[in-house]
């Protein structure tokens, strides 16, 4: 005799993604930094010329985070451009 088993009402729900460094593209600029989130092309822009990484600003590419969670998009990137060698900054800027 076989028994089926059904499958559960929770495998139907998307599940919640989690961002990770390698999510993010950045590019630094003479200003700070933009952190491009792959996944949905949004992008944390951060200035870095008073020696800190100030969040400025999203740009959202229409969909905002996804089916990420858009505080842990944020913190991600901030903690990115936190993490960010200052001497790359130092190397443009003169």
């Amino acid at each position: 005799m076989l028994f089926w088993r059904r499958k559960s009402a929770k495998s139907d729900v998307s599940a919640v993604k989690h961002p990770v460094k390698s999510d993010f593209h950045t590019t630094v600029t003479r200003a700070g930094m933009n952190l491009t989130f792959k996944p949905t092309s949004s992008v944390y822009i951060f200035d870095r010329r008073a020696g800190n990484a100030s969040f400025v600003g999203i740009q959202h590419a229409g969909r905002n985070t996804g089916d990420y969670p858009s505080d842990e998009v944020q913190d991600m990137a901030r903690q990115i451009a936190l993490e960010y060698p200052a001497f790359h900054f130092q190397r443009i800027s003169g």
